[in-house]
């Protein structure tokens, strides 16, 4: 079996959430440890098991086609670690204006963010590391690039 550490800024787009797998498919959660070139991916400091699609089996085929498409999305947190955003921003209660420019869904109480959208948003390519902060705290223009994305924060990039 072969485990992965995905960077932060990685999308799932041929990953599928193992939690919501093995319960489509009514296997054990830890089936695929026992399934031969099995590949699982995780974030740093995570538990959550992503399978790569390529590895499922062929009998779970139609399994992993009722499992949600997780394309340009990434962990929650591994979004908050890459952007330095705070997580009290993707809570839709805490009325943070950031929350209503981003693409988030919620797959088995798992809170995913899609970052491929987000940089669409931003117009910028998909190598770039990007952080949030507030406006006030960014250096003059020709030093620091950055894009306002609310009255109050920016999302610097280089």
């Amino acid at each position: 079996m072969t485990s992965l550490i995905l960077p932060p800024n990685t999308f799932l787009d041929n990953y599928v959430l193992n939690a919501q797998f093995h319960k489509v498919a009514g296997i054990s959660k830890n089936a695929y440890k026992f399934w031969k070139n099995a590949m699982v991916a995780r974030y740093q400091g995570t538990r959550v098991i992503f399978l790569n699609k390529d590895c499922i089996l062929k009998k779970h085929q139609n399994s992993l086609n009722l499992c949600d498409d997780l394309s340009g999305f990434t962990l929650a947190s591994a979004f908050c670690s890459f952007t330095t955003l705070s997580p009290s921003h993707l809570v839709k209660k805490n009325n943070s204006q950031i929350y209503k420019l981003l693409e988030i869904k919620e797959v088995c109480g798992i809170k995913f963010v899609n970052l491929k959208a987000f940089y669409d948003f931003l117009g910028l390519d998909y190598y770039h590391y990007i952080y949030i902060e507030k406006c006030h705290f960014f250096s003059p223009t020709p030093l620091e690039k950055k894009i306002k994305i609310t009255p109050t924060l920016c999302v610097g990039y280089y």
